[in-house]
C-alpha cells in the first residue's frame, strides 16, 4: 500500500477517533449539565442498576457488596458525584447525584429502610453458655438459701498456739487464743517469730476464713507457698472434709515449695474461702496465697477480692459448652448442634452429681424414712417449678412423677428427675410457654442477671404484679443493685472495649522494657476501676468514660508511666493532661490493645473508634493486605507507612474514615505513652474527618476525637445499640423499628445515664412491646 494512502486512511481514524472522543465529552457535558434532572430511581435504574442489581444487592463481578451503610444523603450523594457510575465517573449532574442519592437512602441503604425490607423479629433461643450455668448455680443456691456477700476488705485470721514460754509442747491442753483480726491478703514472712504477742515462735497454727470475690467468670489459678504446712479450700460445700482442699501442702518440710491448682467460677459471686496453716518447730514460718484470674498474672489475691463473712457453697457446671453465636456481634443461643445437646446432657448429670450428697437435706428427709419417695417426688416438683420459671402444667407434672416408677429406687428417681428437668425445653428455651407475668419475670431476670427469677421476682408474678411498665420498672431497679446484675454490666463493658483482646497484650522487651503480664494486668485492673466508678456513680453518665482526664495508677503503674502516687495506697486517681487524653479512648490498657508490638497502629485504633464507640459500618476489606514494617521506606513515620498502605481508591472507601480517626491517636506510642517524635520525626496527629451526617471536622489530637464521640448522634445511638444486644440478646429493631431512636433520645434526656438506661432495656425487654408501642416513661 502506497505511503501516502496509508497517511490517508490514518487521518481518517484519527479524525473519526477525534469525533467519538467530542461526541463522549459533549455527551458527557450535556448530561452533566443541560439535561433536565431526573428522577432519583430513574437515575439508579439507568446508571446504577447494572452494577448494584435492581435492590442494591449487588452484582457478581461488579459490584459483590450489597449497598448498605450509615452515610448520610448529603456524604452519599458527594461520593456517587464524585465515583460514578463506575465506568464514567463525575458525569452526573448534582441534582441526578442528589436524587440518585436520596432513592438509594431511602429504598435500601439507610438501617431504617434495612429493617423495613427485612424486619427483624424476636427469636426463639436456648439459654447461652453464661446463661446456663448462672441459672443452675441460682436454682440450687435458691434450695438451699444461699448466703452471700459483697464487702471486701480481707479474710477473717484466727491465731492459736502455745503461750510464749511454755515447755510443754502439748498443742492441744495448753493452746491458747493469741489474737483474732482480719488480715487484708495473705503474704506472711513470720521469720523465727511469733505471728502475734504472747505466742511461742515454735508452735502456731492460723485459720483464715471468709469469702472470695470474683470479678470475672473463667478458670482461676490458685497458688499456696509456704515452708510449713497448710492447705487451701475454695468453693467447698459446707460439709467438705480435707480431702477437698484444693491445694494440700499439710506435710511440713521446712523448705519453702509451691502448689497450684486451677477453679472455674462465675464472674460476680462470693465463694467460701477457707486456709488452714501450722508450724511446729520448723526454722522459719510464712504463706503467701496467689491468684491467676483469667487471662491475667500471678498475684497476691488483693483485699479487694476477699471478705471476711462467710459465703455459701456455689454450685457451678464446669462441663466444657460449645460457644455461642457471636456473628451478629453478641453471643446468642441460636445454634443446637450434637455437642451442644451433649454438653447439656453433661451439665445435668454433673449438677445431680453435686446434689446427690445433700439430697435427703433438700427434700426435708432421711435414709430409712419409709415417706422418702414422697418427699423426693415433692422435692422434684418444687425444683421444676423453680427451672421451668413458672408453676407446672399438668402434663409436666405427670412426666416427672413417672420418673418415679414402681420398683425404682427413691434416690435414683431423684437424680433422673433432675436430669430431665435440666435438660427439658422449658429449662433451656426460657421464650416457651404463655406470655403472662411469670414470662415478663424470666424476661427480666435474663436481661439483668442471666439467670432465673428470684422469690420476690416469682412473687410479683404470682400476684400479677409485672402487668404496667411501672411495675416492671420498679423490679428491674432492685435487679440492678445485685452483684449479678454489676457482673453482667461489666461483662458488657469488656465487650464494648474488646478487653478480652487486651489479655494477649505483648510488647517488644528492647522498645518497651519493663511492660510485662503484671503491667498488662494492673492495666486491666486500672481501665476496670475506671468504668465501673463511671456506671456506678451517682450521675452514671457515659459521656465521662470518654472525657475523663484521670487514670487510676498503683505503684508499679506510676513508675512505668512516669507519675507520682502514695505509696501502699493501692490504685489512685491520676490526673492526666486534659488536652491530650479522653477516657477509654487514651486508656493505656485500649491504646496498648490496638496497637503492634514494636509500633502504634492506627489502622487497628480507627477500626476500633469508628465501629465501637461511633457506631458507624465498616464492610469487610476486598483484600488482606499484610502490614509489613520492613517493606515500607525506612525513614516514614507509621502515619506515613499507613498513608502509602491504603492510598488505592479501593481501600479509601473505608479508610478514607478508618484513617484520620487512627492518625489523631499517634501521639501515644504502642504502651500509650505519650510521645513527641516518631522515628525521629515530629508526630502530626492533625486530619481532616467527615463524620456519618457529612460534616467534616477538623482533628487535632485524641481528645478531639473523644468529644465528638461524646456529642455524636451516631455514637450514642451506638452505645444504646451495643448495650441493648448485649443484655437481651435481640436486635432493637426486633421489638419496634424506632425502638434505638426512642430509647437514645430518653437516653440523651436522661442526661446519658447508664444504669437507668439499663433499666429502660430491661422493661423493653421484659414487656416485649409490638410495633405500635409507645416508648416507656420513666
Amino acid at each position: 500500500m502506497p505511503l501516502s494512502r496509508s497517511l490517508k486512511i490514518l487521518a481518517i481514524l484519527v479524525v473519526v477517533g477525534g469525533l467519538a472522543f467530542a461526541g463522549r465529552q459533549g455527551q458527557r457535558y450535556y448530561k452533566k449539565n443541560l439535561a433536565a434532572p431526573r428522577a432519583g430511581e430513574v437515575v439508579y435504574r439507568e446508571d446504577c442498576m447494572r452494577c448494584h442489581g435492581p435492590v442494591g444487592q449487588g452484582v457478581a463481578g461488579k459490584a459483590d457488596e450489597p449497598l448498605v451503610g450509615e452515610k448520610s444523603v448529603a456524604s452519599l450523594a458527594k461520593y456517587i458525584a464524585r465515583e460514578m457510575p463506575e465506568n464514567d465517573p463525575g458525569t452526573l449532574s448534582a441534582a441526578d447525584a442528589t436524587a440518585s442519592a436520596e432513592y438509594i437512602y431511602q429504598a435500601f441503604y439507610s438501617a431504617e429502610a434495612r429493617a423495613r425490607n427485612h424486619p427483624p423479629r424476636i427469636e426463639l433461643a436456648h439459654l447461652t453458655v453464661r446463661q446456663y450455668r448462672e441459672s443452675i448455680a441460682d436454682l440450687l443456691g435458691s434450695l438451699r438459701g444461699a448466703v452471700t456477700t459483697t464487702e471486701s476488705g480481707g479474710l477473717a485470721g484466727s491465731y492459736r498456739g502455745l503461750p510464749d514460754g511454755d515447755t510443754t509442747n502439748v498443742s492441744a491442753k495448753n493452746e491458747i487464743k493469741l489474737v483474732d483480726r482480719v488480715d487484708p491478703t495473705l503474704d506472711f514472712d513470720f521469720g523465727n517469730k511469733a505471728p502475734a504477742p504472747g505466742g511461742k515462735p515454735e508452735q502456731f497454727k492460723i485459720n483464715w476464713t471468709g469469702s472470695l470475690l470474683v470479678p470475672d467468670t473463667g478458670e482461676y489459678e490458685f497458688r499456696l507457698t509456704t515452708p510449713n504446712g497448710a492447705r487451701l479450700y475454695v468453693n467447698v460445700p459446707d460439709n467438705g472434709t480435707q480431702k477437698d482442699a484444693i491445694i494440700d501442702l499439710w506435710v511440713s518440710s521446712g523448705k519453702s515449695r509451691s502448689a497450684q491448682a486451677p477453679v472455674f467460677l462465675l464472674g460476680g459471686r462470693s465463694y467460701p474461702l477457707k486456709v488452714e496453716f501450722f508450724k511446729y518447730k520448723d526454722k522459719t514460718a510464712g504463706l503467701k496465697l496467689e491468684w491467676r484470674p483469667p487471662g491475667g498474672a500471678w498475684a497476691v489475691i488483693p483485699r479487694t477480692n476477699l471478705a471476711p463473712k462467710y459465703s455459701s457453697f456455689v454450685h457451678v457446671v464446669s462441663v466444657p459448652l460449645p460457644p455461642d453465636d457471636g456473628s451478629v456481634g453478641y453471643e446468642r443461643g441460636s445454634s443446637v448442634s450434637r455437642e451442644w445437646t451433649e454438653a447439656v446432657a453433661k451439665g445435668a448429670m454433673q449438677v445431680a452429681a453435686l446434689v446427690g450428697p445433700n439430697l435427703y437435706a433438700l427434700a426435708g428427709t432421711k435414709a430409712d424414712a419409709p415417706d422418702r419417695a414422697e418427699k423426693f417426688k415433692a422435692f422434684s416438683l418444687r425444683f421444676a417449678q423453680l427451672a421451668y420459671r413458672r408453676p407446672l402444667t399438668a402434663e409436666q407434672q405427670a412426666d416427672l412423677a413417672q420418673i418415679y416408677a414402681p420398683g425404682v429406687a427413691p434416690e435414683v428417681a431423684a437424680k433422673r428427675a433432675f436430669i430431665f428437668t435440666l435438660s427439658n425445653p422449658a429449662f433451656l428455651y426460657p421464650g416457651l410457654g404463655p406470655q403472662d407475668d411469670y414470662a415478663v419475670a424470666s424476661r427480666l431476670a435474663l436481661t439483668l442477671w442471666d439467670s432465673v427469677p428470684d422469690a420476690t421476682l416469682l412473687q410479683a408474678a404470682a400476684a400479677g404484679q409485672l402487668k404496667t411498665e411501672a411495675q416492671v420498672r420498679k423490679q428491674a431497679q432492685r435487679l440492678l443493685k445485685d452483684p449479678r446484675a454489676k457482673a453482667k454490666l461489666r461483662d458488657f463493658l469488656h465487650h464494648w472495649l474488646h478487653v478480652e483482646e487486651g489479655a494477649e497484650i505483648a510488647k517488644d522487651q528492647q522498645e518497651y522494657p519493663g511492660f510485662d503480664q503484671a503491667v498488662v494486668m494492673d492495666l486491666r485492673t486500672s481501665l476496670d476501676l475506671f468504668t465501673e466508678g463511671v456506671v456506678w456513680s451517682e450521675a452514671s453518665d457515659y459521656r465521662q468514660l470518654l472525657l475523663g482526664d484521670t487514670i487510676l495508677m498503683n505503684e508499679r503503674l506510676a513508675k512505668f508511666y512516669g507519675q507520682k502516687v502514695e505509696a501502699g495506697a493501692g490504685f489512685q486517681p491520676v490526673k492526666m493532661d486534659a488536652d491530650q487524653r479522653g477516657g477509654v479512648l487514651t486508656h493505656p490498657f485500649v491504646l496498648a490493645t490496638f496497637s503492634y508490638t514494636k509500633s502504634s497502629s492506627p489502622i487497628h485504633r480507627g477500626v476500633f473508634v469508628t465501629r465501637n464507640i461511633l457506631g458507624r459500618m465498616l464492610k469487610p476489606p476486598p483484600m488482606a493486605i499484610a502490614f509489613m514494617d520492613d517493606k515500607f521506606d525506612p525513614s516514614f513515620t507509621m502515619r506515613e507507612k499507613v498513608t502509602e498502605l491504603t492510598a488505592k481508591p479501593a481501600c479509601q472507601s473505608c479508610h478514607v474514615t478508618i484513617n484520620p480517626l487512627g492518625f489523631s491517636f499517634e501521639r501515644f506510642d504502642a504502651v500509650g505513652r505519650v510521645r513527641v517524635t516518631d522515628n525521629n520525626k515530629p508526630v502530626d496527629a492533625t486530619s481532616e474527618y467527615t463524620a456519618a451526617d457529612g460534616q467534616v471536622i477538623r482533628l487535632t489530637g485524641a481528645r478531639d476525637v473523644a468529644k465528638h464521640a461524646a456529642e455524636s448522634a451516631a455514637g450514642q445511638a451506638g452505645f444504646v445499640r451495643n448495650l441493648f444486644q448485649s443484655l437481651v440478646k435481640q436486635p432493637p429493631a426486633a421489638y419496634a423499628p424506632d425502638l434505638l431512636g426512642r430509647l437514645t433520645d430518653q437516653f440523651r434526656a436522661d442526661h446519658f445515664h447508664i444504669r437507668n438506661l439499663a433499666v429502660e432495656v430491661a422493661v423493653v425487654a421484659a414487656l416485649r412491646p409490638t410495633g405500635s408501642a409507645t416508648p416507656p416513661a420513666r
